[in-house]
């Protein structure tokens, strides 16, 4: 996990370019429904903050929503989650009561709320490319582990998938909420943490600021054989998200990076690394630490900078663990 610093420059003015595209069409949307309890709770102020507000606050929009609307309720809703994921036929008549009425509630919440038609380049003049360059996470948030550069010109050629931290399916009404959606790899999006139902009290986000208490750690198998660890507290928030994301299991992929940074290390030393920087500070005066590092061993070593490079955390605890740091 990395974090992104929700108040960072190039953050803050991200999120002020999503409301200032997407306010508009939701408000839109809203005005054409029909005087009715949802049309009241979706005030000016409410979207705004459904668009723009942090992690932590959004699940209480949601909560909010439903003691809003007479007939709903927090109780109903978790059997719903439960109940549409039955076939039709395995239902019984309570069940397809409640399936019904929460069902067409949220085809309501998904016209004004759509995830696609959001970033209908068409209607807002704004799309999910210009979102991610706007962001520029260069390697998954999740992972670390593969670049999720943007490239827009000459045409759009690639760019981070977005995960819904709060899945759409369970939460609706935050489909285009900017703290919720996360640049990341397609493995970790879709095929690892899929529709997994998260909470900022037991899981890690990127965008909350904490001490991100777990180490890459790792151990010897055999002669020139090593096997990963991730140091945690068990049942902690790191434990919960690193078990999530399969973090533990996609890094065994990576076993030779360990074999690498050890042969690095009986290669280079310290003073091995002060006599190359005296060396290249002939040509760059200004050459700092962090620049020796990136170049020796190809990894970014401070926390702020593990997002451009992939596997950067793993590599900096290893290389620390190793007595090189």
């Amino acid at each position: 996990m990395i974090f992104l610093d929700p108040y960072a420059p190039h953050i803050l003015k991200a999120k002020e370019n999503h409301l200032e595209k997407l306010f508009p069409i939701v408000q839109r949307r809203v005005n054409a429904l029909p005087v009715s309890e949802l049309k009241t709770f979706l005030n000016e102020s409410r979207i705004k903050r459904i668009l723009t507000d942090l992690p932590n606050d959004l699940s209480y929009h949601h909560i909010s929503m439903l003691f809003a609307i007479t007939g709903l309720s927090i109780a109903e809703w978790q059997d719903y989650l439960i109940i549409k994921k039955k076939w039709k036929r395995n239902r019984d008549a309570s069940e397809t009561i409640i399936f019904n009425k929460y069902n067409d509630f949220i085809l309501k919440i998904n016209k004004i709320f759509n995830y696609k038609d959001g970033f209908s380049k068409k209607e807002t003049k704004y799309s999910t490319y210009d979102l991610a360059e706007t962001l520029n996470v260069q390697t998954c948030v999740y992972c670390n582990r593969i670049y999720t550069k943007t490239v827009v010109k000459p045409s759009k050629r690639t760019r981070p998938e977005f995960d819904h931290w709060y899945p759409k399916e369970s939460y609706p009404l935050l489909a285009l909420s900017f703290y919720n959606l996360i640049p990341s790899c397609h493995i970790c999006n879709s095929s690892v943490k899929g529709s997994i139902v998260m909470n900022t009290s037991h899981y890690l986000h990127p965008y909350l600021s904490e001490k991100i208490n777990f180490k890459f750690s790792y151990w010897i198998e055999s002669l020139n054989a090593y096997k990963f660890q991730i140091k945690r507290i068990p049942n902690s928030k790191e434990d919960n998200t690193i078990k999530a994301f399969k973090i533990e299991e996609i890094y065994e992929t990576h076993k030779d990076e360990i074999h690498d940074l050890v042969q690095l290390r009986k290669l280079y030393s310290v003073d091995y690394l002060l006599r190359l920087r005296g060396l290249l500070a002939v040509v760059d005066t200004k050459i700092s630490n962090e620049e020796i590092y990136r170049l020796a061993f190809g990894v970014n070593i401070k926390e702020k900078d593990f997002s451009k490079r992939p596997l950067s955390r793993m590599k900096r605890d290893i290389l620390d663990e190793l007595g090189m740091i």
